[in-house]
């Protein structure tokens, strides 16, 4: 009985060693052979824009490096709420990509009504854009330079409007931070997006707006604005011959862009976030994707997880502040 119990549970543990040691391979297996059918890419706008070119850019050359396609799904709505909080809630297997932006860490504090937390709801995988804004005003408009915006304002309190995409779109935080800053005191008009609210500075029924440069470049072209400065940290290849917020107000800290970065639902496995960030990072440094946005002054640029983690609390802290300095509510 002794030699039967003791063969037995020979036996037994020769089938758990087994067992587990095929088990273990094929799990990590699973990850490692990461993506076996195609990726989703949502994309929080809907097609057209910037910011779905920009995805759409990226996922045409990561369905490359991944071996498997790579699907842009545009879920538009709510300030990109709607496609936030869809990621939130998706499986964390590595096949729902999201191409999230500034707004996923200004609509928490702005609206009070999402179903995520922009730093416990998601894994951080890369940077992948920056779009600079452009301060461009009404041919019309008296001033050529930011000194005599600022001169001509001062002297005329309420009398300009200056429009936006929206109530908490970037570039109506820039429209407050621009007041806060330089004391001015501005009427701001929201619109439902950025080409109706540009048409309307081209057409005079607002004076200025501070407009995505891709936005802002073939309203610029027409002649009907002149551009006074732009939000980049240096001047834009693109537009070299604006000046900077900086150079033009000489606040150094007055540098803005809107930027896009790959996320994945938190709990998506690390050897998965790992791929994809190399992925992203190959993508970003192919010249035709970075020839193919230049043009529009969009700079295609990666990071590594640790970078993307400082620079997005960096962007919460500031817009948080501004919001509730400036007592900025939703529509």
């Amino acid at each position: 009985m002794k030699l039967t119990a003791f063969v037995t549970a020979c036996v037994t543990a020769l089938v758990t060693l087994s067992v587990t040691s095929f088990a273990l391979p094929g799990a990590a297996l699973a990850q490692t052979d990461w993506p076996q059918r195609p990726v989703t890419l949502v994309v929080p706008y809907p097609p057209g824009g910037v910011n779905d070119a920009v995805a759409r850019g990226y996922a045409n050359k990561l369905a490359v490096e991944l071996g498997k396609p790579v699907v842009v799904e545009n879920r538009a709505g709510a300030a990109t709420t709607v496609a936030s909080n869809h990621v939130a809630r998706a499986p964390a297997d590595g096949y729902t990509i999201y191409a999230a932006g500034t707004s996923l860490v200004i609509n928490p504090t702005l609206t009070g009504q999402v179903q995520y937390d922009p730093n416990t709801s998601f894994e951080l995988v890369s940077l992948m854009s920056f779009t600079p804004f452009i301060l461009h005003v009404n041919a019309a408009f008296p001033a050529r330079t930011m000194a005599e915006l600022v001169t001509h304002v001062k002297a005329n309190p309420g009398r300009f409007n200056i429009a936006s995409s929206g109530i908490g779109a970037t570039n109506h935080l820039i429209a407050e931070m621009l007041k806060q800053e330089l004391g001015l005191e501005m009427t701001h008009v929201p619109y439902k997006g950025g080409a109706q609210a540009g048409q309307d500075v081209a057409g005079g029924q607002a004076q200025m707006m501070f407009s995505a440069s891709l936005e802002a470049k073939p309203v610029l072209a027409t002649g009907k604005t002149r551009a006074l400065a732009i939000t980049s940290a240096a001047r834009s290849p693109a537009f070299p011959d604006i000046p900077t917020m900086a150079e033009a107000t000489g606040r150094k800290d007055f540098v803005v862009t809107f930027w896009q970065g790959m996320v994945v639902p938190a709990g998506t496995p690390a050897a998965i976030v790992d791929k994809l960030q190399k992925a992203i990072a190959k993508v970003a440094l192919d010249p035709e994707v970075i020839e193919q946005f230049k043009p529009q002054g969009v700079e295609i640029r990666a990071s590594t997880q640790a970078e993307f983690k400082d620079f997005m609390k960096r962007e919460e802290t500031r817009w948080v502040r501004l919001i509730k300095d400036r007592n900025i509510k939703p529509e």
